[in-house]
Parts: C-alpha cells; structure tokens; sequence
C-alpha cells in the first residue's frame, strides 16, 4: 500500500471511529496526531517477515501481521475503542 492510499484509509478510519487528528505521509511512512499523542504507521522491511506493519509510538513499537490488526493496534493507541467495529452476518437465503 503506497503512502497515499494508506493516509487516505487511516484519515477514513479516524472519522468512522469518531476521533478527531491529523493524518500526513511522512519519511517513514504515515503520521497519525491526536491530541498530544503521536504515531507512525510504517510498512516492515521484507526481512521482518511475516510482519508487515509497525505502529511506533514514543514509548512502544508495536508490530501487527495484517492490515486488519494494524487498525485495531491503532485505535486501542488512540482510544477509540468506544466504536467498536460491525458484525457482519453471513447467512444463506432463506
């Protein structure tokens, strides 16, 4: 994922998840600023696999195998745990 699509889901995420920052593409990859807490959202090199994501804050660098699991990192480190994601159901016709 290419730095603008990634600002551009993480910018999407913040407003679904109700919380208001700033998302900028940064050197390392994408900066998330909420409030006084700061992130960086990076892809892992090749050789870190099979991570593919870092979450690095100032105090913790939190690895994450999915894009999936990259979000939920990320909004546990902002605390927008308040919304919390759709079930979706699958079911066959009735």
């Amino acid at each position: 994922m290419n730095p603008p699509a990634l600002r551009a889901l993480l910018a999407d995420s913040l407003m679904l998840w109700g919380v208001a920052g700033r998302v900028e593409i940064a050197d390392t990859g994408v900066k998330v600023t909420v409030g006084e807490v700061v992130l960086h959202v990076m892809q892992a090199a090749s050789e870190e696999r099979p991570m593919r994501w870092w979450l690095i804050s100032e105090a913790r660098r939190r690895p994450a195998a999915s894009m999936l699991g990259r979000l939920r990192s990320l909004r546990y480190a902002l605390n927008a745990t308040g919304a919390e994601p759709a079930r979706a159901r699958v079911a066959a016709p009735s």
